[in-house]
This record gives C-alpha cells, structure tokens and sequence, in this order.
C-alpha cells in the first residue's frame, strides 16, 4: 500500500484519543476535548484493510493489519502533548497476474503533536462547545518502506459541541510533505462526526457506564489529486477510565491514481485514562 495510505491510519488516533474517557470522542475523527493537567491516556487501536489497484502490468491485492500506539497528556487545561506510534504488523501483496505473493512489516513514521484550546463555552453541566488549534509533526522514525524520510509539519483545527446525549465534530488537518519524492503530495484531512448516547438517558452518580453509537464521514484530498471519502458507523462502551469501541470504514467516493482504491477498513480499539 502506498505511503500515503499508511499515513492515514497512523494520524486518525494520534488527535482522536485526546479526550476525557467519558467524553463523547469519536472513532476517526478528532475531537477538542482534553485531558486535565497531569491526566494520562494510552490509546491503541487495530485495524484490518482490503484493497486493490490495477496496473498496465498487474492487478495486485493489499491486505494491511496495523497498529497504533496513542500516548496523550494534559500539560495544562489548554494544552495537550500527544506521541502517536503506529507499524504494519503484516501487510501482504498479491499479484494476481504473476502469481506471486509479499509480506511485509514495519514501523510507520511517528507524529508528535500538540492541541492548544482557543475556545471554551461549558453552557451546562455536561454540554459544552470548544475549538482546539493542532500543530506538530510527522517525523522519519519507521521503516524504509513505510517512511517518507522527511520532517513533514501538521496544522488544523477542530471544533467539538456536546449537548444532552448528542456530540458533534468536525476538523481539519494539513500536512505538508517536504520530500522530494514525487508521490509525497501534500495531504488535506477533514472529518464530521455525530456521536449518540444510546444509554443511559441521563448521567448520574449511579451509572458511570454508558453506550454510544457514532456515524462519521472521513475525507482525504492530496495535492496529486487522489480523494477519498470514507462513512464510518461506530460503537462504543464508555467508562469513566476506559473506552471499549469499534467501526467499520466503508469507501463512498474514490478517485485515486496513485495509490490502491481500499475496499473497507476495520478498525477495534481500548482507551485508558489516569
């Protein structure tokens, strides 16, 4: 799977995971809620991909199972520090023409990034409204088959508003490939999120567990001219220390040239908070 491809799945959890666990935090998307001054998250998080490309020479299909490694802390109430490790475990290549078959694994690049607050209105006990500004980096720390080999700075923002047991999301994310490989394209990331709690009806001091249903739309636009738009259903068993959650990407719209056209990902995650 090209490099672009493998960025995606490393940079969702990097921002999503910055997020109380009782919060209302989506799946894919990122979320403006932090954690506390000296809180502590540790998110990871699987996922399985199908994809294919054909070529003037091969028709090839790509099975990926990756991972990533989330650590988030809360400097202070308005800034949060977020480390964001992913790898391969197995990505397998199939050449349908010729026959043959690759494996492979590896480290993907790390991304460091920091969330500053701008924007805070709590208009109720637990609804709020926010706006965090992101910036960091994407550095060159994995394997030689999955590294651009170059420091590629990150940028955006995301907004967060949460009313009763409805959550909303939407961000957007720039990253900008200084390589000078021709396919290190420029990356706009932008995701909408809606977040339902399921149950209970009301938070109280005798249900500190509750249920949430997600819908997501996740779009990605390079500056070489692929495009993707994923929908994303999800679910989620929130504690007040941990998260238990899991979605399905289904692709809506495609229009790739230079990398595998993904078929659907699946993806199961954990989410701890101290």
């Amino acid at each position: 799977m090209k490099r672009a491809a493998v960025f995606i799945l490393a940079i969702i959890p990097a921002v999503a995971a910055a997020a109380p666990a009782c919060a209302q935090a989506p799946i894919n998307s990122n979320v403006a809620l932090q954690p506390s001054t000296g809180g502590l998250i540790i998110r990871q998080q699987f996922r399985y991909a199908e994809a294919s490309r054909d070529t003037p020479s091969a028709n090839l299909d790509f099975n990926t199972v990756s991972e990533s490694t989330t650590i988030v802390y809360g400097l202070t109430h308005e800034l949060t520090l977020i480390a964001n490790i992913p790898a391969i475990l197995s990505l397998d290549t199939d050449n349908n023409t010729t026959g043959a078959s690759e494996s492979t694994n590896g480290f993907v690049d790390a991304a460091l990034l920091a969330k500053l607050r701008v924007f805070r209105d709590d208009f109720g006990v637990n609804d709020t409204a926010r706006f965090d500004l992101i910036a960091g980096a994407e550095l060159p720390t994995g394997a030689d088959r999955f590294s651009r080999d170059s420091v590629n700075p990150i940028v955006g923002g995301v907004y967060t508003y949460v009313h009763g047991r409805h959550a909303f999301d939407a961000d957007l994310l720039w990253k900008f490939n200084t390589g000078a490989a021709a396919a290190n394209a420029d990356l706009l990331r932008y995701d909408g999120a809606y977040l339902y709690r399921l149950a209970p009806e009301l938070y109280a001091s005798n249900s500190p567990t509750a249920w949430f249903a997600a819908i997501e739309l996740n779009g990605f636009s390079e500056t070489n001219g692929d495009n993707e738009l994923f929908l994303s259903p999800g679910i989620q068993y929130v504690t007040t220390r941990w998260i238990l959650e899991a979605t399905i990407q289904l692709p809506v719209w495609q229009d790739l040239d230079h990398r595998p056209e993904r078929d659907f990902i699946l993806g199961v995650g954990f989410r701890a908070q101290w």
